[in-house]
């Protein structure tokens, strides 16, 4: 592995038909959505921008953004995990069609007989968006277990339910399935094909320099958990290479199926760019072709009044893809201010990574939602 410092991906400069989509940018930090920020574009297999604007951290000391630098990916760690996912639906080790207690029998707890792991990746299931497990249990095996003995909002298929834990559940799959923990899975069968060697769960203290700012403590989690959490030993000081999601942290120690993957904009733009070119990569294939169709196709349509894929949000209902997005489109987003785009019909893959939760994380998300749907519509239209 090279070392912190000496990463050879170089900064390629902007491509002058993207100055809108930077001035956007420019103004989303001028207005405080973000301090920071590193587009990747990537148009017919080849980069035709990747630009560093901003800074990494704010307080307590500034730190200049750069293009290699290693952000929390948050919830685009879902995409991550669903590939683990269909790889092993692949190998026949999973059938995401049969129920999920065959492979975690205390799922059965509270009559969850019937959930499938498509109903996980589709967020169908019928679980609860999200619970702060952390005030539960300390432990991951605990956690687990929390969730296995939550009853259903909703009988499966019925209901769009956006699902943390249901995604905590499937890596819980992939480890039972595969006999590794969902980190060194991803370790050994996803990084290798797309020569990942920044993207990672739990990156190493001397990555530290490199690892974009989140927030200081647990600040937004503290003051919504309320009196709940008091007496919680929250963390304190600027989270940094550190998963920021609490549940990731407290509960699972840093890996989970819902969050704690770091990576880079390019790196991240290589896994998009598998997915578009039919899940094969540089160095091998994440996926057959025909699984990589079947998890980037609208899975509920407009029966549930969205647009899912297996771990994917669909171009129908996904209004942070943009509206100039092709139908065909598909991409995720991440709570810290991470996001990744693919529009095959363009050949397309557009990455914006952003320390949105630095300082402190906004309440109010719909300032980096707005401009996230403004910035793809900028670089669509560019780029036609």
């Amino acid at each position: 592995m090279p070392a912190v410092h000496d990463l050879p991906v170089a900064e390629t400069g902007g491509d002058p038909r993207l100055q809108a989509a930077e001035a956007l940018i420019a103004r989303g930090m001028a207005e405080g959505v973000f301090p920071g920020a590193v587009l990747h574009v990537r148009q017919g297999g080849q980069i035709v921008h990747h630009r560093a604007y901003g800074v990494a951290q704010v307080v307590p000391e500034r730190r200049v953004m750069s293009p290699n630098a290693i952000f929390d990916l948050a919830s685009v760690t879902k995409p991550v995990t669903a590939t683990a996912v269909l790889q092993l639906w692949e190998r026949g080790t999973v059938d995401i069609d049969r129920p999920v207690v065959e492979y975690l029998p205390a799922f059965s707890a509270a009559d969850k007989e019937a959930v499938t792991p498509r109903h996980l990746l589709i967020h169908t299931s019928g679980l609860p968006a999200w619970i702060r497990l952390y005030l539960h249990t300390a432990s991951a095996g605990g956690a687990i277990m929390y969730i296995c003995g939550r009853p259903l909002q909703a009988p499966p298929g019925t209901q769009f339910e956006y699902s943390d834990l249901g995604f905590i559940i499937l890596g819980e799959i992939v480890s039972r399935a595969s006999g590794l923990p969902l980190d060194r899975y991803i370790a050994g069968h996803i990084a290798p094909p797309l020569g990942w060697q920044w993207t990672r769960f739990l990156p190493p203290p001397d990555w530290r320099a490199r690892c974009v700012a989140t927030e200081v403590g647990n600040e937004y989690e503290r003051l919504a958990a309320g009196a709940e959490g008091e007496g919680f030993a929250w963390r304190s000081g600027v989270i940094v290479g550190e998963v920021h999601d609490g549940n990731c942290h407290y509960a699972f120690g840093g890996v989970a199926g819902h969050a704690g993957l770091f990576g880079t904009a390019e790196e991240l733009g290589r896994f998009g760019q598998a997915m578009l070119d039919g899940g094969r990569a540089a160095a091998g294939r994440i996926l057959q072709e025909a699984t990589a169709a079947e998890a980037t196709r609208d899975q509920i349509g407009p029966r549930l009044g969205t647009g899912v894929g297996l771990g994917w949000r669909c171009r129908l209902g996904s209004g942070s893809l943009g509206t100039r997005a092709s139908a065909q489109a598909f991409g995720h987003t991440g709570f810290t201010g991470t996001s990744l785009l693919v529009d095959p019909a363009r050949a397309l893959v557009v990455v914006l990574l952003t320390n949105r939760v630095h300082p402190t994380a906004p309440a109010d998300s719909m300032a980096i939602d707005t401009l996230r749907r403004a910035l793809h519509d900028a670089v669509l239209a560019a780029l036609e």
